[in-house]
């Protein structure tokens, strides 16, 4: 092979890498603006910047806390929302070359198994948000979790019952999981403060824990499953 061969054939490896390196350079510089934003002005600086799957930037970035300490803190930027406290099952999905796997791994959800169960569960909760949303904004609060999801179809007498009641309830009735199974439901009082509800699934089992169908599938879990979707 000539040196012209040589030089040809590096090119054909050496620009798809100078291209992908250069929109990991945009990326980057796009979840940094997003974090100067949300940060709104305060000084810090960015280090362990990474990209992933689905305009995802992880990083750390430096604060000074109330009583001056410079400390790191994990951060995630997913396309132009930031995640300025992640836990632990943030970074492992949203930081992950494999978001599915590390579901799994994580949660013990198998995405592409379960996606049927998944997107009714979904569905459930996206129906059971607005009238949840109606009664708060009728009674300052949610039902509580002695009242249940219940508290949305009749007026419930138990702990604090519901100020405002429209005729016919927020919803007719309370959807069940793919397995037959009522929503675990919960949402305690606190002094007059707003709580908000969590609301899950228990899986196939209906109990708490384990893998596969018998995983519990969370509303906090949404953000994981829409990401993986639009991959």
């Amino acid at each position: 092979m000539n040196k012209t061969t040589n030089l040809r054939a590096f090119a054909f490896i050496a620009l798809p890498l100078v291209a992908a390196l250069g929109g990991c350079a945009a990326t980057q510089e796009k979840a940094t603006d997003v974090m100067d934003e949300s940060l709104d002005g305060q000084f810090t600086s960015y280090d362990d910047l990474r990209t992933y799957p689905g305009q995802v930037t992880c990083g750390k970035y430096t604060v000074i806390t109330a009583s001056g300490d410079v400390e790191e803190r994990d951060f995630i930027v997913i396309e132009t929302t930031s995640i300025m406290r992640p836990n632990k099952r943030d970074l492992a999905v949203f930081c992950s070359e494999d978001p599915k796997t590390s579901l799994n791994v994580s949660l013990g959800i198998d995405y592409d198994a379960q996606k049927p169960q998944i997107d009714a569960i979904l569905a459930d909760f996206e129906s059971l948000e607005g009238p949840l949303q109606a009664y708060i904004e009728d009674n300052n609060y949610f039902p509580w979790t002695d009242q249940g999801l219940d508290a949305l179809v009749t007026p419930s007498t138990k702990g604090n019952p519901p100020r405002n009641f429209p005729e016919g309830g927020y919803i007719g009735a309370i959807p069940e999981d793919p397995w037959g199974n009522a929503y675990d439901y919960v949402c305690p009082p606190f002094a007059g403060v707003r709580v908000m509800y969590k609301l899950q699934s228990l899986g196939a089992d209906g109990t708490q824990g384990g893998t596969g169908v018998n995983a519990d599938i969370k509303s906090t879990y949404a953000k994981y499953f829409r990401h993986i979707e639009n991959l």
